[in-house]
């Protein structure tokens, strides 16, 4: 039995969503604030003890902001859905179908259907609202008569939550259900983050009395305690009673034909007393855990709960930030560990294996790294004004990858989605880039765009994917609406080739180029408004020759560009005849460097053969920008991330301007 999916309407962030889950590990992802927390506890709230007690915080605010009006007269409700799948075998006694019995969804026909391994599928759903007791909906429209925004509605809300409570239904019957019922169905453990280190936590003392009071021995040790409380502190009992003797015939409590006899008494419980310490394995000293690191303490608490179940079936783990205080191997151990507890269960179905469900939200790209595609749910909190949308979506991965389209990006991104690249399901927004220089650039290309880096950037993720891999990484975005800009080299092909000889090719077939055959999305990708593909723009095929383009009216700028990236003879040559190809032709022979002199000559020979045939002036002028732009790519080919550094560190830089394709994405992505 597992929770399969839940609907929640109008819960905190949570406006009307559906999500999905699957029996064993489901791993919660997302950026900050969209919701993993409010789902946990939704998902806890099976448990009636855990939602005795609503707020006015409870309610999604934005609902009751768009629906203001229709508020003052009818209270809000808050509904949560809960699906529930049993297989259930009649070959033993099972007593899944027990626990579900007031919730179970029965087939038109009112018989239930057995699967290919003969066990039958009951479905059942239990809804839980949180509604205003209808007794005192005249005192509710009294309170919200004279309000007129959404601040004073929370206020007169506040005042008559007293009247609102949770109640469980079957969704069918609208029967309310008593609350014992549905806590019966799970046993559910919540670890916080927020983990307490100083103590054992409530589950495993739970557990070590459970196995107290099944060991039958602790009325007996209690009276050896006591026994040797008395024996040890036998002066004291002997001192007390002299001092009480003295005074009690005085008082006249022999009268009642009673003596008062002082002792010890031992009457507490053992398992509060039980706690975890440490032992060193090489000298065998003892520490306690206060004295011992956080992040392994907090192991030491998760694996407490984990391990020590009183109930052997049918059990959820909601566990919030795994890997708080955990150094990365640490978390990536950890995580081990859930996974295999379901492989387990899967081993040992049937021999009184642990049935965890297991929920776990995480930041961690070291956990998503090493996760299953198929196991992630990624959350987004999706705020559009301009069309009302105020809701959090969810994502399953194993939907999105399941489709044949996407097999080979779910096969890809199970080797290549590591620690780095994983930040893509924690963003808000994405730059996907081809090379490793446009990745160490694009921060200082969006201060330069006017993109706040200190409140926009860090919500932006870069990242390195290689253009033949672009396609792979876009399912990510193609349901969430987070907005992504992809940068990919247009790689265009300057050069013509016949027999032996080399020609520069028409020029004015690069725009052609660019608009014929210079998509890369996928059909899939296509006409999605939250995805954007830019690519060189002025007669530029890599980043590199095109941020040597579009600085070429500078000279000082490409001076210094070429002065990263070539041998010092070429950069005195530069500086003697600065960018004229004419000029070059016919000094190059002065350069003085030989194996230098032989390699610009190779490019020299393509470029102003053309610059000599060319009679358009327009033309001459890109023809000699392209030779200067990609001799300098022909340097910085093999190195471009060391350029990138070069860069980055360079004065040069406050006065580089931002290549124009990568500045309308930026600008786009700031929109």
């Amino acid at each position: 039995m597992y929770l399969k999916k839940m609907q929640l309407y109008h819960f905190r962030n949570f406006d009307n969503t559906t999500i999905d889950f699957q029996d064993g590990v489901n791993i919660i992802v997302g950026p900050n604030n969209s919701g993993k927390s409010n789902l946990l506890y939704a998902i806890g709230m099976m448990n009636s003890a855990n939602n005795s007690v609503g707020s006015i915080h409870d309610f999604n605010k934005n609902d009751i902001a768009k629906n203001l009006k229709k508020y003052k007269s009818e209270p809000p409700i808050i509904k949560i859905i809960y699906y529930i799948e049993h297989s259930l075998s009649l070959d033993n006694f099972d007593d899944g179908i027990l626990r579900v019995k007031n919730f179970i969804v029965y087939a038109d026909d009112g018989k239930a259907v057995a699967d290919d391994d003969g066990k039958y599928i009951i479905n059942a759903e239990v809804e839980l609202r949180y509604e205003l007791d209808l007794k005192f909906l005249s005192e509710y429209k009294s309170f919200m008569n004279s309000v007129s925004n959404v601040k004073e509605f929370m206020l007169s809300l506040e005042k008559v939550i007293r009247f609102y409570s949770w109640g469980y239904y079957n969704t069918t019957s609208e029967k309310m259900i008593p609350k014992n019922e549905i806590s019966n169905i799970f046993s559910i453990d919540f670890i916080p983050a927020d983990r307490q280190t100083e103590s054992t936590l409530p589950q495993t003392r739970k557990y070590i009395k459970k196995k107290i009071d099944e060991s039958e021995i602790e009325i007996d040790l209690k009276h050896k305690i006591t026994d040797s409380i008395n024996t040890d502190f036998g002066d004291v009992i002997t001192t007390v009673k002299s001092s009480i003797q003295t005074d009690e015939d005085a008082i006249g409590i022999s009268n009642g034909h009673h003596k008062i006899i002082p002792n010890f008494t031992y009457d507490s419980s053992f398992e509060q007393y039980f706690e975890f310490s440490l032992q060193d394995d090489e000298w065998g000293y003892d520490m306690p855990m206060t004295n011992n690191g956080l992040g392994y303490n907090n192991l030491i608490q998760i694996f407490g709960v984990i391990k020590f179940k009183i109930d052997q079936d049918y059990n959820i783990l909601l566990i919030e930030e795994p890997e708080a205080h955990l150094h990365p191997a640490m978390q990536y151990k950890l995580f081990q560990y859930l996974k295999s507890l379901k492989e387990q269960a899967l081993a040992e179905e049937g021999k009184g294996a642990i049935k965890n469900q297991i929920f776990v939200t995480t930041h961690s790209p070291n956990i998503s790294a090493s996760a299953d595609l198929d196991d992630m749910i990624c959350l987004y909190y999706q705020r559009n004004k301009h069309v009302g949308e105020y809701n959090v979506r969810a994502i399953n991965l194993k939907t999105v990858f399941g489709k044949a389209e996407f097999k080979a990006a779910k096969d890809h991104l199970t080797k290549f989605l590591d620690v780095t690249r994983g930040d893509l399901l924690f963003t808000q927004k994405a730059i996907l880039v081809e090379g490793l220089a446009e990745k160490l650039l694009m921060s200082s290309f969006a201060k330069k765009c006017g993109i706040d880096y200190e409140t926009e950037y860090n919500h932006i993720s870069v990242i390195e994917v290689g253009g033949v891999n672009l396609n792979h990484f876009l399912p990510l975005f193609l349901y969430n609406k987070n907005k992504v800009v992809c940068f990919r080299d247009c790689d265009f092909d300057y050069y013509e080739v016949e027999g032996k000889e080399t020609h520069l090719a028409d020029v004015s077939s690069y725009t052609t180029y660019l608009k014929d055959e210079c998509d890369f999305l996928n059909e899939s990708f296509k006409g999605q408004d939250n995805i954007m593909l830019k690519t060189q723009c002025n007669y530029g095929s890599t980043f590199e020759n095109e941020l040597f383009l579009d600085n070429f009216d500078n000279k000082d700028v490409i001076t210094s560009l070429f002065g990263m990236v070539v041998p010092e003879k070429l950069n005195d040559f530069i500086s003697k005849h600065t960018f004229s190809l004419e000029e070059w032709n016919s000094q190059i022979a002065t350069l003085g460097d030989k194996r230098t002199e032989k390699k610009v000559n190779k490019l020299l020979g393509i470029y102003y053969e053309k610059f000599s045939n060319t009679t358009n002036n327009d033309e001459k002028i890109v023809v000699e920008k392209l030779f200067f732009a990609n001799l300098f790519l022909s340097y910085v080919e093999s190195s471009k991330g060391d350029f990138a550094l070069k860069l980055l560190s360079s004065e040069v830089l406050e006065n580089v301007k931002v290549p124009q394709y990568i500045r309308e994405g930026l600008e786009w992505l700031q929109k």
